[in-house]
């Protein structure tokens, strides 16, 4: 019975006291904690087309330019709820 308490705490430390992995360290805190964003890959049909107005996902959201942050990495980031509300959005260089 006496082994129940330090089992919980042992427990309660190994949950509070880890940090989450990070895939992309770089996110502002403003855009999402490093929780909603991420890279976007092409290769499961997340597409970023130029148009006038921004960008146009594969879904058809317009970013407009003004939105637009920088990407470090030179890939494509999109910041998100789970509502598909844009928090932020990062464009590589030589995007307009």
């Amino acid at each position: 019975m006496a082994r129940r308490p330090i089992a919980l705490a042992c427990s309660l430390v190994g949950l509070f006291g880890s940090a989450p992995s990070r895939a992309h360290d770089w996110y502002p805190l403003d855009c999402c904690s490093n929780i909603d964003c991420r890279a976007l890959v092409e290769i499961k049909g997340e597409t970023v087309t130029e148009v006038p107005e921004g960008w146009r996902l594969w879904d058809g959201r317009i970013i407009g330019r003004d939105r637009a942050r920088p990407s470090p990495d030179g890939r494509f980031h999109l910041c998100e709820t789970l509502s598909k509300s844009i928090l932020c959005f990062f464009v590589p260089p030589g995007s307009s």
